[in-house]
């Protein structure tokens, strides 16, 4: 199994696509981006999972090609 190590991706645009199968190891944690409701994205992609924060909520959150479902 091959692995590549990266501390920090960055974009001009800030869209980082990851293709295939993804992997993440350790013991430590992974960040999602997120905010409150209004700041979702105004076409999301069915799939896509976000941290719901704000007066509403505090959860993860995805798109299920419909409406945003909280995990």
């Amino acid at each position: 199994m091959s692995a590549i190590r990266v501390d920090t991706i960055q974009s001009p645009t800030g869209t980082v696509t990851l293709a295939g199968i993804t992997t993440f190891s350790g013991t430590k944690a992974i960040s999602i981006p997120g905010g409150e409701v209004a700041q979702r994205p105004s076409r999301p992609s069915t799939g896509q999972i976000r941290y719901l924060q704000g007066d509403v909520a505090n959860v993860v959150e995805y798109y299920n090609g419909v409406t945003w479902v909280q995990l």
